[in-house]
């Protein structure tokens, strides 16, 4: 959907005057001298204020001579209370323009002030076979279809079960992973790197995080999907975003979380409109959207429909609804159909919806009485049933229509039109005047990178703050855990060196394998995450940064009070607690890097545990006390020195003895032949960490894509 948040007229600011029964209204001023007036109607103010626009308008457009007319120079900026109160406005026009929709033609004006579609979409003998996976032999799961788009229709895609109406959605959608042929053309070129940027997809699955809000799940799509002048305020957008919750009839839990399978939350039909909600509120060209009625009753489906209707209209946006069987109330507010038969899916009709039952009748089909049509089409040609007459429409649709419709997309494939950096600029250029915008950037992206970072990194911050029970188990389990290892160890600190190198190594082992516990988290969102990546919502590096920098901090935390529940109990010399707090941070970072490198190749748990076990082993086995460097066989030596433990556990027992001068644990350092290197300790921790890292981006980027 268009952002209403930034649909506002921008006019001459008014000064106050008196109407003619003595009431206040707004008066066109000259610019400069910025007043609002408080009490004047909601239609006056909106009279008043379209009116000094279109007057200057017109001025503008019978200067004839002369220097060109800066309008931004001429137009005064309206004030900040003048933009909210008029963005008020333009909302409440909103909520009132719905009661029109009857599916009529000419039900919704178009907004010729705030209308910013004008993006067709032409599609010439795309289909789609795969390969049987028993005898290997390819299956034609959609035959070759054509078609064509105007700007400004809703268009129905119906079909029965396997007829392939989400394989040619995700196709137009430019979401088909899987080879397929044809063409598809938006504005008569072909699809190219900004598509996704003017474009929105509503998938059938509703893949989010559970404790998240509807309103702040809606939200998040908004500002990430494009660009709001600077004097659009957050309030604004809130307030926009409760009109798409009341249009799809969510504004009763706007606050209630999401949920999931096992945390309580809205209900499944609900949770399938706020996707729809969601996708509807970029602000896109064209909108795919992959049966989002499904699950709904049948009140809900037909105002999630009206809405639709209601932004084609208004905004001159496409939206393609994959749709099953809907009531006639609701088949009436579409303007084309696009009609498929199954086993292989293959075109019986694609018209307008109003001419259909003619169509039908011609084809010696008459719809019956009290019957509904879409019910009627769809039992004519679902194969095997009952009525079936699948084979005679689509005779009769290659000998009538489909000869007309060829004809009339080889003149539209390749009818220029604007073209897509033309379509952001001219949307650009009606949002400016209503505030300064950023400068248009040829990126896939809505927004800036910054702007990315941030809203990611705000919502995992709540999402943290959120999941208490989780924080609070973080720290449960390392009291708990710190109480058992120092339970084991009380007052090593008085035992001889042998023992208390004992001791360091447990402490740093259990600290290497403490970070296990977050794989099962980033496996979990790791979907989700997917999910708003391959919308274009931000950059995989945006939540990876944030990912990573708040759950290492929390991770350090727990770590830092296991350690020292343990110290306290272990009744060392406080001298060394730096030291020992310190190299058990390194060894936890590096091998918490491992886990999410882990996380990121595993395709699900139990893979993770199959791809953790070589490399723990490597770190683990390798610790320099089982094995240290006086037992260690020469040709193995390597791999000592790449085990981060090793390392750790060295400078720890260096770093302790210097500090106590035990002449014990110098004859331990002796008997296992340490070797004190702090930057080769670091070096090997730094290299764990910089590769694993590495490592989690590049498989986070290529692997456990969105595959359809």
């Amino acid at each position: 959907m268009p952002e209403p948040s930034v649909m506002v007229d921008q006019a001459v600011p008014a000064e106050r005057g008196e109407g003619p029964a003595g009431q206040m209204c707004l008066e066109v001023k000259a610019p400069g001298k910025e007043e609002h007036c408080p009490n004047a109607s909601p239609k006056i103010m909106q009279a008043a204020l379209r009116s000094s626009v279109e007057q200057r308008e017109r001025e503008i457009s019978l200067t004839d001579s002369g220097p060109p007319v800066d309008t931004s120079l001429t137009l005064s900026k309206l004030s900040d209370c003048t933009v909210a109160d008029l963005h008020d406005l333009v909302v409440e026009s909103i909520g009132q323009d719905i009661e029109q929709v009857t599916g009529e033609p000419g039900d919704v004006a178009l907004d010729e002030r705030l209308a910013y579609g004008n993006a067709a979409l032409t599609f010439q003998d795309v289909s789609f076979r795969m390969k049987d996976p028993q005898n290997q032999e390819e299956k034609i799961i959609l035959a070759p279809c054509s078609g064509h788009f105007e700007p400004g229709t809703l268009v129905a895609l119906m079909g029965p079960s396997g007829s392939g109406k989400t394989t040619l959605l995700d196709i137009l959608a430019d979401k088909k992973t899987s080879p397929y042929e044809g063409k598809v053309h938006m504005n008569g070129r072909p699809r190219d790197c900004l598509f996704p940027r003017l474009t929105s997809y509503v998938p059938q699955d509703d893949i989010m995080f559970p404790n998240v809000t509807v309103k702040e799940q809606v939200m998040f799509h908004t500002v990430l999907k494009t660009e709001v002048p600077y004097a659009v305020s957050k309030a604004m957008i809130s307030k926009a975003t409760e009109l798409r919750l009341r249009a799809v009839g969510l504004e009763g839990v706007q606050h209630e979380y999401i949920g999931s399978d096992t945390n309580r939350g809205i209900s499944g039909g609900q949770r399938r409109r706020v996707s729809l909600a969601c996708g509807l509120a970029t602000g896109a060209q064209i909108f795919f959207c992959d049966e989002p009625t499904s699950g709904l009753s049948a009140t809900d489906a037909e105002q999630c429909v009206r809405y639709m209707r209601l932004l084609c209209k208004k905004y001159n946006v496409t939206i393609i609804l994959a749709i099953h069987q809907p009531r006639q109330e609701v088949a009436v507010l579409f303007d084309h159909l696009l009609l498929l038969t199954a086993n292989p899916g293959d075109l019986v009709y694609n018209g307008r919806m109003r001419d259909a039952a003619e169509y039908w009748s011609n084809a010696g089909f008459p719809v019956p009485t009290l019957v509904s049509p879409t019910d009627y089409f769809l039992d004519l040609v679902t194969p095997g049933g009952e009525d079936s007459q699948a084979q005679h429409f689509l005779d009769y649709f290659s000998r009538t229509a489909k000869p007309e419709i060829e004809s009339q997309v080889n003149v539209e494939l390749n009818y220029e039109r604007p073209t897509s950096w033309q379509l952001l600029n001219d949307r650009r250029e009606i949002l400016t005047r209503y505030g300064d915008m950023p400068p248009l950037r040829k990126s896939v992206y809505g927004v800036r990178f910054r702007t990315q970072l941030l809203k990611v990194f705000c919502r995992q911050l709540r999402l943290l703050v959120r999941d208490q029970q989780g924080l609070i188990t973080d720290i449960l389990v390392a009291i708990v855990q710190g109480l058992l290892v120092g339970s084991a160890n009380i007052g090593i600190g008085n035992f001889s060196g042998y023992n208390q190198a004992g001791f360091f190594f447990m402490l740093i082992m259990t600290c290497a394998l403490s970070g296990i516990k977050v794989m099962p988290k980033a496996l979990s969102e790791r979907t989700v995450m997917k999910m708003e990546v391959s919308e274009v919502l931000y950059n995989d590096w945006a939540y990876i940064l944030s990912f990573t920098f708040l759950n290492g901090i929390v991770s350090v935390l727990s770590n830092s009070i296991f350690v020292l529940v343990v110290f306290i109990l272990s009744k060392l010399q406080w001298e060394v607690f730096p030291a020992v707090l310190l190299w058990n941070s390194v060894i936890f970072v590096a091998m918490d890097s491992l886990y999410g490198m882990v996380a990121a190749m595993a395709k699900d748990a139990s893979s993770a545990q199959i791809i953790l076990t070589p490399f723990l082993t490597l770190a683990m086995l390798f610790n320099g006390f089982t094995v240290s460097r006086k037992s260690v066989p020469a040709f193995m030596l390597w791999a000592l020195e790449m085990s981060p433990v090793s390392h750790t556990l060295e400078e720890l027992t260096y770093s302790i003895q210097r500090t106590t001068d035990s002449m014990e644990l110098q004859i331990v350092i002796d008997q296992f032949g340490y070797e004190s290197s702090i930057k080769g300790a670091i070096i090997a921790a730094a290299s764990w960490f910089f590769v694993c890292r590495l490592v989690q981006v590049i498989c986070l980027k290529k692997m456990h894509n969105i595959e359809r």
